[in-house]
């Protein structure tokens, strides 16, 4: 299915201050994508259906909600300041709450009532009155682990979060233990062991190779941090982790020094390199024993479901794109070069054999995107995906924003029965990520509902959707609706009640 993402040939221009007065013409800056700024509370907010009686606890997500009109034209969605939206469920009823991340880059500017930190990830595009301060927008997700909830940005260490009022608390180094600059938006939780796995790449805050990984025990503590070497300095957004290993795609998403100082795009796509797949042992002193792996073609790895192991044979479940993402940052080598959408696949390496072959075979024919998975079932062989997507035969596919053509469905795909099915968010509407709630905490896999937020672009509106995860066609359970638009997302999860003061 050949879809029409926009390129990012005006990125590779050195930037030029623009007049901060006002907001930007760019797609980024107008329309549905255009920033909220809206911090605040909706009690009792209006539902269709009726919420599942069971339903107890809050769905928080991250955006990047620009604060102030950015110092650039070009400025990317990437960059915006993290806004938390939480929906408070309970006893039939829900409640919005929404509030900005407390960096310290939003508190300057803050002060200062106009943008102080330039281009995405760059120093050298800043005001000299902001040199030394923390850069973070804290914009990309959340995770809720050891009774703690942290905001996450790649690019910089957590932020801790109240979660019953979304308040700030800080920074957080994990007692100290964190030597980092940086901490992945992406951290994977082994449900048999409570053990999350983190990383930090750039960990100094330039550009070089080195990968710290990161073990945190069920009660939150670092208990230990290790280190290797990628290939090439790449962008690395995700990771998967199996029972003994946590396995990285090292992808052409390229940083070079010398462009970020000159003012340019951060990270610029350069398919001359390979993509690189490294496996690292779990146990002690595992880095030591990274083990490299190379795809047949450079492609890019979006975002991840699952790995799995069977004998020595290492199954990796992720979406995979043929480009890097354009839309965003250059095709140093083809500027004109469109974004390709992503497809799920899964890559098998055979830990057992002597050469370093990777097997890829589609898991399904639909393009997608931020995968979701019983995340209860991490680690071993699922059966359940979900995803959002687009299916042309249930609806027409919306104009595409800036960050590219929007979903109109959320898919199901069933690895026993190999069926696909489709939720479609009517016209004019768009779904976001999926985040599962097991119906129980021992239902069987996949048992339970999946919510999204859902973009009413021609109410200038958003709904928080629950559906039945395994009978999507049978439309929503619920409609949460909102009263006004929030800013579209990055990525979310469910908190239970069991964690929430009220």
């Amino acid at each position: 299915m050949a879809l029409d993402y926009p390129t990012a040939d005006a990125l590779t221009d050195t930037v030029t201050p623009r007049d901060p007065s006002h907001w930007p013409d760019t797609p980024v800056f107008r329309g549905y994508a255009s920033p909220v700024r809206l911090e605040g509370e909706v009690r009792d907010l209006e539902v269709v259906g009726t919420i599942p009686a069971a339903l107890d606890g809050a769905y928080i997500r991250n955006s990047a909600d620009h604060a102030h009109p950015p110092m650039y034209e070009n400025d990317l969605f990437l960059n915006g300041d993290g806004m938390l939206h939480k929906v408070r469920i309970k006893d039939g009823k829900a409640d919005l709450s929404t509030r900005y991340v407390q960096t310290e880059k939003l508190k300057v500017e803050r002060a200062a009532r106009r943008a102080l930190f330039g281009a995405y990830r760059n120093m050298f595009t800043d005001d000299p009155s902001v040199a030394g301060k923390d850069r973070s927008t804290a914009n990309t997700s959340v995770v809720f682990h050891g009774g703690t909830l942290l905001a996450l940005k790649e690019a910089a260490r957590p932020m801790r979060i109240d979660p019953d009022t979304l308040a700030t608390l800080g920074g957080y180094d994990f007692d100290g233990r964190l030597k980092s600059e940086t901490f992945t938006a992406h951290p994977k939780i082994d449900p048999r062991t409570g053990e999350m796995v983190a990383f930090g790449y750039f960990t100094t805050g330039t550009a070089d190779t080195a990968v710290e990984l990161y073990y945190i025990d069920a009660s939150g503590e670092l208990t230990r941090t290790e280190r290797f070497d990628a290939p090439y300095p790449s962008m690395i957004h995700d990771c998967l982790l199996s029972e003994n290993y946590v396995i990285f795609t090292i992808c052409p998403m390229v940083c070079d020094w010398e462009r970020v100082k000159r003012g340019e795009a951060f990270f610029h796509w350069d398919d001359r390199l390979p993509t690189m797949v490294g496996v690292v042992p779990r146990r002690p002193g595992g880095a030591r024993d990274v083990r490299w792996f190379k795809a047949p073609n450079p492609v890019m790895e979006t975002h991840t479901f699952n790995a799995w192991e069977e004998g020595d044979r290492l199954n990796l479940e992720h979406f995979i794109t043929q480009t890097g993402w354009l839309s965003q940052f250059p095709d140093i080598n083809n500027p004109q070069a469109q974004e390709k959408p992503p497809f799920a696949q899964r890559w098998t390496i055979d830990l057992g054999a002597g050469a370093d072959e990777i097997s890829i075979a589609p898991m399904w024919g639909h393009i997608g995107e931020m995968p979701m998975i019983d995340l209860r079932f991490a680690t071993q062989r699922t059966r359940h995906f979900w995803f959002g997507t687009n299916n042309p035969a249930l609806g027409p596919m919306l104009p595409r924003g800036a960050k590219g053509p929007p979903f109109t469905c959320l898919g199901h795909f069933d690895a026993v029965t190999e069926q696909l099915d489709f939720f479609y968010a009517g016209p004019h509407s768009s779904p976001e990520e999926p985040i599962f709630v097991p119906r129980t905490p021992d239902a069987v896999e996949g048992d339970g509902w999946l919510m999204t937020i859902v973009g009413r672009r021609d109410e200038n509106r958003t709904d928080l959707v629950i559906l039945d995860a395994q009978a999507l066609s049978d439309g929503p359970v619920a409609i949460i609706k909102f009263p006004c638009r929030v800013h579209e997302g990055f990525h979310g999860m469910w908190v239970p009640g069991s964690a929430l003061k009220g």
